[in-house]
């Protein structure tokens, strides 16, 4: 396929207006130009984006939309949005299902354009939806897909809070994601290459946050002082990158996690990094560090876990000193993107977790004694470093 240039692309969008000019005032009076079109546009998009973002966009979150809409029409949401606009809490008074879950749900129909967004948890109804309120239609969706939407049913639409019993627990017999790993390495295998490819090529995590000058400038100079502590680290990939640069190696550095999924300790002592066994829902053992930084940790987990979590870092920081930094996605309260609410629904579904929005990781922080001081994003995407101090 030749490449995309912008002489090429401005003839494209030419030939469009073209074509689009010679269509009647009512555009599907003429079947086959409307066709026509449509293959231009889907054209036009193609040409504007990255193989990387078609794969994940439309072949791997693919069934997402789809599942989303199964769950809708179970739970007959798009028949009360057809008697007129309504709110999330309107949906949960009318049916007894759960709000958030709710949103969370919509947040996938109103990034893909099924359900329109009229404010902050305000749906309406759309064209799409009328002619999946039609018996055949919704059966076809009934029929086809059924990620989630006989779980919710059964546990009346409430946002799933215990991994052990979540919805892939129990299409698995009890397993969560990690148990089904141990006694099937295989798929643990599948997934581990999934999560090493989907990293590949990110941003890290000094690229948007100033370590250099809100750390290491301002830690306090003692020979056992720690800069930073890695929970949930892995094999340290994050860490290396962390302390390739000079300027970051003002103190310790610890490297934290399950002693199965901890990278060679030797190894990563001859780099300066100190390798320790630690679960993070129990006590953290490292007191008075500089930073405590968790990587893509809290999105696996619902809130009750987070809490626990995050207690157990923030019973060991030192107020006025110690700061908790977030590597996380933070979702807009309106407009999600498909991407970002793709991912919430495999988290849920997956998981019981959650992305969350910066509204939410307010106060799930507040409620174990956290302030965000700031979030610090890129421009591109959701990614972003969550930076949070005890409260005062």
């Amino acid at each position: 396929m030749a490449s995309t240039t912008r002489d090429s692309l401005l003839d494209s969008i030419r030939r469009l207006l073209v074509d689009a000019e010679k269509l009647p005032d009512n555009i599907f009076d003429d079947h086959v130009s409307c066709q026509s079109l449509q293959r231009q546009i889907t054209g036009l998009k193609i040409a504007t984006t990255s193989p990387l973002e078609r794969v994940v966009g439309e072949i791997i979150f693919q069934p997402h939309q789809s599942a989303a809409v199964r769950i809708a029409l179970q739970a007959k949401w798009f028949e009360l949005l057809a008697d007129g606009p309504k709110t999330a809490e309107d949906i949960a008074t009318a049916t007894g299902a759960e709000s958030m879950l709710i949103a969370r749900i919509m947040m996938v129909l109103t990034a893909t354009h099924v359900v329109e967004e009229l404010g902050f948890r305000t749906y309406g109804a759309t064209p799409v939806t009328s002619v999946l309120l039609e018996n055949g239609w919704a059966n076809g969706i009934r029929h086809l897909y059924l990620l989630c939407s006989s779980y919710l049913e059964r546990n009346g639409y409430r946002v799933p809070q215990d991994v052990k019993t979540g919805p892939f627990a129990d299409a698995w017999g009890g397993k969560n994601t990690w148990a089904l790993y141990d006694v099937e390495p295989a798929r643990g295998e599948v997934f581990n290459s999934f999560m090493t490819k989907w990293r590949e090529g990110k941003r890290i995590w000094t690229d948007t946050y100033p370590a250099k000058h809100n750390l290491c400038e301002k830690m306090e100079k003692s020979e056992n002082a720690v800069l930073l502590v890695d929970i949930g680290g892995g094999s340290g990939h994050v860490m290396e990158a962390f302390v390739k640069d000079p300027g970051h190696q003002t103190g310790r550095l610890i490297l934290q996690d399950l002693a199965a999924a901890l990278g060679d300790a030797d190894s990563l002592m001859q780099q300066g990094i100190e390798a320790m066994a630690y679960d993070f829902f129990a006590p953290q053992p490292v007191k008075g560090a500089k930073a405590y930084y968790l990587r893509s940790i809290l999105h696996d987990w619902p809130d009750r876990a987070c809490r626990e979590i995050l207690r157990n870092t923030a019973a060991a920081m030192r107020k006025g000193y110690s700061k908790l930094l977030l590597d996380e996605l933070v979702l807009p309260d309106t407009n999600v993107p498909p991407f970002g609410a793709f991912l919430d629904l495999s988290m849920l579904a997956l998981e019981t977790g959650a992305e969350r929005s910066a509204t939410q990781w307010h106060e799930l922080l507040a409620s174990v004694g956290l302030r965000i001081e700031k979030i610090w994003s890129t421009d591109v995407g959701l990614e972003s470093i969550i930076e949070a101090e005890l409260v005062s």
